[in-house]
């Protein structure tokens, strides 16, 4: 939808659109450098193969390939000057402009060269089509502006051919400069209309493309990340220039639970105040079905993608980083809300901004309201849910009866992940990584990490990670409260982030939306255990 350009001109999509401009002004001068270096290249070799190096030499240095090269510098002109540095609007339009229309005097000259007649005419139409077509192809230029730049091209090319005809340079082939003007004349002006039209159709494709990937007033940009209720992508509002991610559910999914869910998510999420909590901007949906909300967007990586390029975290920056996510989940669990999936990728930190990495908890997908009347199915209390790596025991054992201390369970799983870089169980199956959880003690994060670490810090993560829910932290406001009076472990300064960052930033960054393998136990799972069980007795 176009907007005016006082209220809904976006900075950030205009800098897009003369980054985009000036990329493919520079790919349209490589390929022509290429399309001409070729054309000249071929011709000497064939030379020099039928007529020897003599005579090749001085075909090199008659006036159809100086031409030639001459058309060869237009091109490496344009390829050189549209890449280097920073270019303006105004300033990629006058290479646009001077470079298509410099273009065509070089090969236009090189044609009647050398045909005569009619056949020159077609040799310059093929020419000057060469040009337009393919700028047409490559640069994102609206119709009427194609038409401009291809009618001043064709013109120059018209008045090159009928002045080197009337001055005689060029052979008539026993026509006269009338039917030779009149011919060439009727090629340019199709040349000039196919290439407008084909400008009008991929330009106009552009739009439609864009206009696909809009949400209401946000524009979708790249893919940021996939959780078990749907796609994250990094956005633009139409109006706003706050950075913004858009967390959407496809039409084959927005239907019956898996919508309830959806609505419940931000719903729920954004009752959430805290400022480790992810921030709901909006909520709507399409007219074809496509539910979508949008939040804060935080120009950084979860925490699977940071342990993944940097290594286990220092005990100062691991216990930073605990503190914040119990304190989100404080606020949650005071208001009845469980999240069920606390995990590695459902944190997020900041690279940037006043707090050295600032967490945010997302993905309240599989949230429980503890005192909510479950009649609607939504969270079902039956229902194994969460992700295998980080199920507390009472999850699989009792899903009726958890409460907040299944998300301190997994909480102490990030904890020991974020110090060791592993995962405290690991199994081939999901099944397997269960029976661990209930069964097997974990093995302290010191040993498996191969080093010593603060011993009270490993005293908190083992707590958590205890098989009796009575044994853990008796709330998320206490585990805070403990990490942040954790001794020996030293202090995670802001300096230290930025430093952090700058090292590693761009490479965490490159993460997202990549595609990272990971195994299926580190994916949300849903199992209906009283659908299994009438299934199992009517078997």
């Amino acid at each position: 939808m176009a907007t005016h350009p006082s209220h809904g001109w976006d900075p950030r999509a205009s800098e897009q659109s003369r980054q985009l401009l000036q990329e493919r002004l520079a790919l349209l001068g490589l390929v022509t450098l290429c399309l001409s270096g070729s054309f000249l290249v071929v011709a000497v070799l064939a030379e020099l193969a039928l007529v020897g190096a003599d005579a090749a030499l001085a075909h090199v240095q008659s006036p159809r390939r100086l031409l030639n090269l001459a058309g060869a510098a237009v091109s490496a002109l344009v390829w050189l000057v549209a890449r280097a540095g920073h270019r303006t609007p105004s300033q990629l339009h006058a290479i646009d402009v001077v470079g298509t229309v410099a273009a065509v005097v070089p090969y236009t000259l090189m044609s009647l060269l050398g045909q005569e007649g009619m056949a020159g005419v077609l040799l310059i139409a093929l020419t000057v089509m060469l040009v337009l077509q393919t700028r047409a192809l490559l640069v994102p230029s609206e119709a009427r502006r194609t038409l401009a730049v291809s009618l001043a091209a064709a013109a120059l090319s018209m008045a090159l051919a009928l002045g080197t005809y009337h001055l005689g340079e060029a052979a008539l082939g026993g026509l006269g400069v009338p039917a030779l003007a009149l011919n060439l004349g009727m090629w340019l002006a199709i040349i000039v209309a196919v290439s407008t039209v084909a400008s009008w159709v991929l330009f106009g494709l552009r739009a439609e493309v864009r206009e696909a990937r809009r949400l209401g007033q946000y524009t979708l940009l790249d893919k940021i990340g996939e959780g078990g209720m749907g796609v994250v992508y990094r956005a633009r509002h139409a109006l706003l220039r706050r950075p913004t991610a858009v967390k959407l559910l496809p039409p084959e999914r927005a239907a019956g639970l898996a919508l309830r869910r959806f609505e419940k998510e931000v719903q729920l999420t954004a009752s959430l105040v805290h400022p480790n909590t992810v921030t709901i901007f909006d909520f709507g949906h399409t007219p074809d079905g496509v539910f979508y909300y949008a939040m804060e967007y935080l120009d950084g990586g979860d925490l699977e993608d940071i342990v993944a390029v940097g290594g286990p975290m220092p005990p100062a920056r691991a216990v930073h980083v605990l503190a914040q996510i119990a304190a989100g989940l404080s606020e949650a669990h005071d208001i009845g809300l469980i999240h069920r999936d606390i995990k590695p990728a459902n944190v997020l930190l900041a690279s940037e901004g006043a707090v050295a990495d600032l967490a945010k908890l997302v993905d309240f997908g599989l949230v429980r309201e503890t005192y909510a009347d479950t009649a609607q199915g939504l969270t079902r209390t039956d229902s194994v849910m969460g992700t295998p790596l980080y199920l507390a025991p009472e999850a699989i054992t009792d899903p009726k009866d958890v409460d907040a201390r299944v998300d301190l369970y997994a909480l102490g799983g990030v904890g020991y992940y974020l110090l060791t870089g592993e995962h405290v169980f690991e199994g081939r199956t999901v099944v397997e990584i269960c029976g661990h959880h209930l069964h097997t003690p974990p093995v302290p994060p010191s040993e498996r990490l191969g080093r010593a670490l603060p011993e009270m810090l490993e005293e908190i993560v083992l707590r958590c990670l205890a098989k009796d829910r009575d044994e853990r932290p008796v709330s998320a406001e206490e585990l805070r409260d403990l990490l942040v009076g954790c001794e020996g472990v030293g202090v995670w300064s802001a300096s230290d982030a930025r430093a952090w960052w700058a090292e590693h930033g761009d490479a965490v960054r490159a993460r997202k939306g990549g595609g990272a393998d990971v195994s299926a136990s580190a994916d949300t799972i849903a199992i209906d255990l009283e659908s299994r069980d009438q299934a199992r007795r009517s078997g």
